[in-house]
């Protein structure tokens, strides 16, 4: 490549105007371009631009047209506008980023700076501009906007309830964000979260309990997972809430909050629970929770050498009503003497429906024999009072079998066994009435 006028010119330049020296030396990092803005097809580029692109520079001619064949056009439009504003008011800079194709095919980014040269009348007739590749960075923003976007889709795609906070020099703590399930699930919108502590967010009291969580995940500095109830602007709600910390050095910064909304599925799991230990009918106690509370009371009283009583009741002349009056009545019968059960018991004690009209009962800690037969007679007789089923009159006796842990049995089946046995023998002899055995 020949030597251009245009070069020798900017030396001259550069030798007579320190400004323009040090615009080249704090702005031509890859490339520096000087254009003749009087015959504007003239233009000299430094080989670096052509080497930033690909190409050999003695295979270019000092030309305007040969980068923009290259340059994108859309681009080339922008710069055209930047340059006629920036040759009209010298106070518009000329500062655009553009796009070039390289040699060899890929897209090459480049920020690209000027400054026109005027007469002495203002008019622009040189332009002087700089090169700098910015594909680097290009592509880090690319795959930094990629990340982010991914990142947004999982915060605010997932079910989960999630938030973020920062943890205060102080030990207190900030939120910064929460996502669009959070949002929904809890009412708490994005700008009503944003920088505001626990106590500001939830109010004084709910705010220092979740606050005592979020320091127990910064002193533990690991993942931390428990239930809590919040009583949100969205409604009252079981969370199953999860907290990781983030550490840089030595410094938990940041906690992320994951929370699953656990209402339905707890009150599933009670449902569950209910169905599998009570009654459906009397709302008591079915077999498998009367056994289960059995065989730990054997096991707390063998430690602490303490008695219990168990009844086993079979009720008699229900047969009759339910033959008589169909199961409805029959089964309201057995609700009236699972409540008259109720009433003649302690809280610490245990009522059950064994099936059909077997009940049982368990008396914790019992040390007097007549008071345990005071209550026996209580239950045998409360249960003979005239039931009112609608306009029906019910009545049934009952026949009331007693065994004592331990001197009955020092196992949940020998003590069923034996009050079993109790009350078939008072059936065998009349039926109605009640055998203890004696302490």
């Amino acid at each position: 490549m020949k030597e251009n006028y245009l070069k020798n010119e900017l030396y001259d330049l550069i030798n007579n105007d320190t400004s323009i020296f040090e615009f080249i030396q704090s702005g031509s990092l890859d490339g520096i371009w000087y254009w003749d803005l009087e015959n504007p097809e003239i233009e000299w580029m430094s080989p670096k631009f052509w080497e930033t692109l690909g190409y050999n520079p003695d295979e270019k001619k000092h030309l305007a047209s040969e980068w923009q064949d290259i340059i994108f056009q859309e681009d080339l439009k922008l710069a055209i506008e930047n340059f006629e504003r920036h040759c009209a008011d010298p106070h518009h800079p000329y500062d655009q980023i553009v796009r070039y194709k390289h040699k060899a095919g890929h897209t090459i980014w480049i920020r690209c700076r000027g400054l026109a040269i005027r007469d002495e009348n203002g008019k622009a007739i040189r332009m002087l501009g700089a090169h700098t590749d910015i594909t680097d960075l290009k592509v880090a923003e690319k795959e930094i906007s990629r990340l982010t976007e991914e990142y947004e889709k999982v915060f605010n795609g997932t079910q989960d309830a999630m938030f973020l906070m920062r943890v205060l020099e102080n030990g207190e703590f900030l939120y910064i964000r929460n996502n669009l399930a959070h949002q929904n699930k809890t009412g708490i919108l994005l700008e009503h979260i944003m920088n505001k502590s626990p106590q500001e967010l939830l109010g004084k009291e709910m705010g220092a309990i979740v606050s005592e969580n979020y320091r127990k995940c910064t002193i533990n500095r690991t993942s931390i997972t428990y239930e809590e109830n919040l009583s949100l602007p969205g409604g009252d709600y079981l969370w199953l809430t999860t907290l990781t910390p983030i550490i840089e050095g030595t410094k938990v910064t940041h906690i992320v909050g994951s929370a699953t909304d656990i209402t339905e599925r707890k009150k599933l799991e009670l449902e569950l629970e209910k169905q599998a230990n009570y009654d459906k009918l009397t709302g008591l106690p079915n077999r498998r929770l009367f056994f289960e509370r059995l065989e730990r009371l054997v096991v707390e009283n063998e430690r602490d050498g303490r008695k219990f009583a168990l009844l086993f009741i079979d009720l008699d002349g229900f047969k009759d009503i339910n033959d008589r009056y169909g199961h409805e009545v029959g089964d309201a019968v057995l609700i009236t003497v699972g409540k008259r059960l109720l009433t003649c018991i302690r809280k610490s004690d245990t009522v059950a429906r064994m099936g059909g009209d077997e009940f049982t009962i368990v008396l914790r800690n019992i040390e007097d024999q007549e008071n345990v037969n005071r209550l026996v007679k209580k239950i045998h007789t409360i249960l003979q009072k005239v039931m009112h089923i609608d306009s029906i009159e019910c009545k049934v006796n009952s026949s009331i079998g007693v065994a004592i842990y331990p001197e009955n049995g020092r196992d949940s089946e020998t003590l069923l066994r034996n009050a079993d046995a109790f009350m078939y023998e008072i059936k065998r002899n009349g039926k109605g009435g009640y055998r203890t055995y004696l302490m």
